[in-house]
């Protein structure tokens, strides 16, 4: 037996209950890893108020991103028992052990620890994704990340200084402008009413990527903050409103909107989990990431997490460390 925090209704963090269920067998092609660490994320936390397209059927363990311990490969496998891994699963993270698709599993590096492991997938995998396959973000352009001290944020500003990138990070308070500031931003706006102005004042003509993982009327204005020929791209909408953009804007600047989603059905083929991994991880051991984790809990407090980024109160990535 183990413990998995299981989802017993769609009334948000306080429908888990943490139980004793039946360990975990794998499918074909399936490695059973030991968790050490679970990433906090937007989307489980949307998957406990029934928000996402087709919420599962109940009860169910949510969880997406993990690290830990091989624990079980099948035969041929190029993962081992023993091995230090993170991977990605579309539920059943939230549990001392979790079957992890084969191919959605990525080595830990060497210098990280697990609870840098389990924050190093999501987030950084769709910045990646984002930046270089939706955004053809070149060395040398200028990057506006909204929300950039949040976890899908300091990811983004890590990733976009590594690739050469000059980093603008929209924030909403100091507290948050340290963060986005210890992350690698180059410099500081504040997402006041009428950013764009100072966004152009920072970056000339403007900026040639925005990353937007915000939504509702911050997307609007940050859609003037692009140079002509400039990608905005969506990430989400984390302020809870979709926006209506003004195309004309598109029109007249020559500027995208550009969707990201890493996970979906729909994404065109572009760089493998593994390959990802393996870039993120030789970037990680030359220091040029470093997840900011701003909040660690045990596992008995898995939805207090929760919780705190439904509120909006957490800083950089909540990791879940998970007792061996």
């Amino acid at each position: 037996m183990m413990q998995a925090f299981v989802l017993e209704g769609f009334d948000g963090p306080d429908a888990l209950r943490l139980t004793a269920t039946d360990e975990p067998v794998p499918d074909k092609g399936g490695v059973i890893v030991q968790v050490r660490a679970i990433g906090v994320n937007f989307p489980d936390l949307l998957t406990t108020r029934g928000k996402l397209p087709n919420p599962p059927e109940l009860p169910t363990i949510p969880g997406r991103e993990i690290s830990g311990i091989v624990k079980q490969a099948p035969h041929g496998s190029v993962w081992k028992p023993g091995e230090r891994v993170a991977g990605y699963v579309d539920h059943g993270g939230y549990a001392e052990e979790v079957v992890v698709s084969h191919d959605r599993i990525m080595a830990l590096p060497a210098s990280a620890d697990f609870a840098a492991g389990a924050a190093l997938v999501i987030n950084y995998q769709t910045a990646y994704f984002a930046l270089t396959v939706r955004g053809r973000l070149t060395s040398g352009e200028a990057v506006l990340v909204l929300g950039a001290s949040g976890g899908i944020g300091t990811a983004a500003v890590q990733l976009a200084r590594a690739l050469g990138a000059r980093v603008i990070a929209g924030v909403a308070n100091d507290e948050q402008a340290a963060t986005a500031v210890s992350a690698g931003a180059d410099d500081v706006v504040l997402l006041t009413s009428g950013f764009a102005s100072r966004v152009r004042a920072m970056a000339g003509d403007g900026v040639d990527v925005v990353v937007d993982p915000l939504g509702g009327d911050l997307s609007i204005e940050a859609l003037r903050c692009l140079a002509p020929e400039g990608r905005h791209l969506v990430v989400g909408f984390a302020v809870g409103k979709v926006p209506e953009l003004p195309t004309n804007r598109l029109l007249t600047r020559n500027v995208e909107v550009v969707g990201v989603s890493w996970t979906g059905p729909t994404r065109r083929p572009g760089p493998a989990f593994g390959e990802v991994g393996r870039v993120l991880a030789d970037m990680y051991d030359r220091n040029l990431l470093r997840p900011h984790i701003g909040e660690r809990y045990a596992l008995k407090e898995l939805p207090l997490a929760l919780a705190r980024l439904e509120q909006g109160v957490v800083r950089g990535k909540a990791v879940i460390e998970v007792s061996g």
